[in-house]
């Protein structure tokens, strides 16, 4: 019985000493994670101060967002194509208009595009507001071209003569393109999806797997923090789309566009991957569908390297715990 007890109490104890010891271990995987990302990452959260100070503007935002008498055909809104339901983009839509050949380029989420330094695929536009700005006027968005069509058809609506008086304090014959920007962008600035990323790099070790642990660690391992940086891990530079082996299609040269340099062929905005695993396609070209395979092209044609499947599958672990629950309150239509 002695011998049986003792015999108990050993594997007892071995069996807990291991278990402490792998919660140890994993522990101190994501201490080093953590330290290694935090130079480059920096979390997100939605101002709810701003939102309550700022409330009738973000309304009279989200109501002009949603709407598509502000589109030349009145055909299309700024939700058509960055549908809020599927994380701020649409490859659905996208699909279909290229198959039409209308489109030419995916379509970026607005989702945390707050803290982006460069706008469009290309990187062409380092300002916010510019941003939405041309988005009323390019061919391949709004098509309105002319700003005074825009506020002619706000001036219509009872409805927008109320809210812009209530969000700027003006008399509704006041109207201009600029306070249209400007609610557009107090909305699209709240629009944002604290994941289970920003609670890890704040300290919590319990909200990622041992499965993402590792494939952080494959993500810093890899350098692919050099390039996926800043709060939504990317939108911050333009990089070569092909730096070490030559991107497929070579038809559309992103920022060479642009500048018409030799040295820009190829050049477009390194992509956010807040959300990623909810955004395909995946590049300007909707080269990749899945997100495994969008992982191992970027593996050849940016590091050189054949990812093996079970590090593909590692990094899109990670990748997931970039995905945050869209704010439902947030975006219901007016």
């Amino acid at each position: 019985m002695k011998l049986l007890r003792y015999s108990c109490w050993l594997s007892l104890y071995i069996f807990s000493t291991g278990v402490l010891h792998s919660q140890t271990s994993v522990e101190g995987k994501a201490n080093e994670l953590r330290t290694a990302l935090k130079p480059y990452f920096v979390s997100v959260s939605r101002d709810d101060s701003f939102i309550k100070k700022n409330i009738a503007k973000i309304n009279l935002g989200r109501k002009l967002f949603y709407d598509k008498k502000l589109s030349l055909g009145k055909g299309v809104s700024c939700n058509s194509c960055h549908d809020l339901q599927k994380y701020g983009t649409n490859g659905d839509y996208y699909l279909q208009q290229k198959a039409k050949g209308q489109f030419y380029r995916d379509v970026p989420t607005v989702y945390n595009s707050v803290s982006f330094e460069l706008f469009n695929v290309d990187g062409s536009l380092s300002n916010f507001k510019n941003k939405i700005r041309e988005a009323f006027l390019r061919t391949h968005e709004m098509e309105v071209q002319n700003e005074a069509l825009v506020i002619q058809e706000l001036k219509k609506t009872p409805e927008y003569l109320k809210m812009f008086r209530e969000a700027f304090f003006k008399k509704s014959t006041s109207i201009t393109f600029d306070v249209v920007i400007d609610a557009l962008e107090a909305f699209l600035s709240q629009l944002k999806t604290p994941a289970p990323i920003d609670a890890f790099m704040e300290g919590n070790n319990t909200v990622l797997s041992n499965a993402q642990i590792q494939g952080g660690e494959l993500f810093v391992s890899k350098a692919c923090y050099s390039c996926h940086t800043g709060s939504s891990f990317g939108g911050q530079m333009i990089n070569k789309l092909g730096v070490e082996v030559p991107w497929p299609n070579q038809k559309d040269m992103g920022y060479y566009h642009i500048k018409r340099k030799s040295s820009n062929k190829m050049f477009f905005r390194v992509a956010p991957l807040r959300n990623v695993a909810k955004t395909a396609p995946y590049f300007h070209d909707a080269l990749a569908m899945r997100l495994d395979k969008a992982i191992k092209l970027m593996g050849i044609h940016e590091r050189g390297i054949q990812l093996k499947v079970v590090e593909v599958a590692k990094i899109k672990e990670f990748l997931k715990s970039f995905t945050g629950e869209i704010p439902q309150d947030y975006i219901k239509e007016n």
